[in-house]
């Protein structure tokens, strides 16, 4: 007879006769485990008796080294008897200590060493009143006598004390031991019926599903070798009927997923790649006003950006001042020679820390600066331009979407942004070495006209024509100073 059962209720019968078995050797499991529990807490109690009463001999041995100390020196008051009172009452908490672990059996040793306990603090007050009194003899007398008797019998009786903690500790030990044989032993057991109930079960359940999951396995196959048209779900009225539904619709999610996923990497190749071409536009250009120019200009157009401005730094106010920019906004900015204080706006905020500053939405920033020539302006983000540790400027690109800018293009504009900064650099330090060899060509010039000029008025005539081409000025003059009183009678002159 074939019997319907969703997978559900088979998974149901399963699990209820699982779980009368686990009921089963749960029972078992719980009387083994709390006679465990009770022998690992015979063991603890021993084991803190031992080590309390271990602690309460050594302090004990302090407090006599602390006494035969101060009989030595001679010497009362102060370190030493802090020492004592120190060892004093650690010694009574210890004592008391012992008191609360104490059982039935070691109940009268216990008190004893509470009463011993309480003499020797009495002894070792009346040995350090003598001592302090002057008396070392009594003193001395008290400690190598009293002291001493009191603690041999009070050692005796730890000794004793500790030697029924170790006997209560090792028949506690041989419980747990056999009860760990019994326990493994009721664990092998129940290990046993369960893996056989528990295989009955699996294999009953496994013979009425496999059919259909085998059926749902084939429909996989197609998507496992990226074919994700659309799959025709079981007709199955059961769990595993919804799941071949969901399957199916999962299928049309990633067939689309997978085409936007294309279409993304497709984007950002193309962006990769523009930003290849505009490092090789860069490597090309050295003039520092076009080569900012240009990469406004070719982030703009490849990125599909809003607006895309450049700002360096001024070094003598600490001002950004706009350098580049796109569109008419751009153009009008540069006529105006717009800039901003450092430290406003994101530019400011960019520069100041040195760090990209990005914000997707806005409106949502309180600190954003609005510019009426771009009011289509949603979302901003703005780079510092770096070489090395120096600030250049920053590089500031606007989206007209919110959330048009991301984390990605962050990352992107970084790469381009460390090029823009090497490349800048280049073609200062280009730009610094051709006025330095114009510099020296015109002076190597006037040096050679100077040194054919047949007399002194040539030479000062030659010197004052060269400079004033050579330097920016209406006129230029030479004046030569005559000093008639030098040292060798010569006239001297100066020019």
């Amino acid at each position: 007879m074939h019997v319907r059962l969703s997978l559900g209720q088979r998974l149901g019968l399963g699990f209820f006769l699982l779980s009368g078995l686990v009921v089963l050797t749960a029972g078992l499991g719980v009387f083994s485990t709390r006679s465990f529990t009770q022998t690992s807490e015979t063991i603890q109690a021993n084991t803190h008796l031992y080590e309390q009463a271990d602690e309460v001999l050594h302090t004990s041995a302090e407090i006599t080294a602390i006494i035969d100390r101060m009989l030595l020196t001679r010497q009362t008051g102060g370190f030493i008897e802090e020492q004592l009172a120190d060892g004093l009452s650690g010694f009574n908490q210890q004592l008391a200590n012992l008191t609360v672990l104490q059982t039935a059996d070691n109940q009268n040793s216990v008190n004893t060493l509470r009463t011993f306990g309480l003499q020797l603090t009495d002894l070792v007050d009346d040995t350090v009143g003598n001592a302090r009194d002057g008396r070392w003899a009594q003193a001395q007398v008290l400690r190598h006598t009293e002291i001493s008797s009191l603690q041999r019998r009070f050692e005796a009786e730890l000794a004793q004390l500790t030697t029924t903690y170790q006997t209560n500790l090792d028949d506690a030990l041989n419980r747990q031991a056999r009860l760990q044989q019994t326990l493994g032993l009721v664990w092998v057991l129940m290990a046993i019926v369960a893996i056989g109930g528990g295989s009955f079960t699996a294999f009953a359940i496994w013979r009425s599903t496999t059919t259909p999951i085998n059926l749902l396995i084939e429909q996989t196959h197609h998507v496992m070798q990226r074919d994700f048209t659309s799959v025709p779900p079981l007709e199955r009225h059961d769990e595993i009927g919804r799941l071949s539904q969901a399957f199916s619709q999962m299928t049309d999610w990633l067939r689309e997923s997978y085409h936007q996923l294309e279409e993304r990497v497709a984007e950002r190749t193309l962006a990769l790649s523009t930003s290849l071409e505009v490092s090789q536009s860069l490597s090309t250009i050295l003039d520092p006003q076009q080569l900012m120019q240009e990469v406004v200009n070719q982030i703009r157009s490849a990125f599909r950006f809003y607006h895309a401005q450049i700002y360096l730094l001024d070094e003598a106010t600490g001002d950004m001042v706009l350098a580049s920019g796109t569109g008419e906004a751009g153009n009008t900015l540069l006529r105006r020679q717009h800039r901003l204080p450092r430290g406003r706006g994101l530019v400011g905020q960019a520069a100041n820390t040195r760090l990209p500053v990005l914000i997707p939405d806005v409106t949502q920033d309180a600190n954003w600066l609005p510019n009426p020539l771009l009011p289509d302006t949603k979302a901003e983000t703005a780079v510092p331009l770096l070489y090395g540790d120096t600030l250049l400027g920053v590089l500031d690109v606007q989206q007209n979407v919110v959330n048009g800018l991301t984390q990605a293009d962050v990352r992107l504009l970084q790469s381009v942004a460390s090029q823009v900064a090497i490349a800048l650099r280049n073609a200062r330090l280009y730009a610094d070495t051709q006025g330095q060899a114009e510099r020296a060509s015109i002076l190597n010039q006037i040096g050679q006209r100077i040194q054919r000029a047949p007399d002194v008025e040539s030479v000062l005539q030659v010197a004052a024509a060269e400079l004033g081409q050579a330097l920016p000025g209406s006129r230029a003059s030479v004046q030569l100073a005559l000093t008639p009183n030098a040292p060798n009678g010569r006239t001297q002159g100066k020019a």
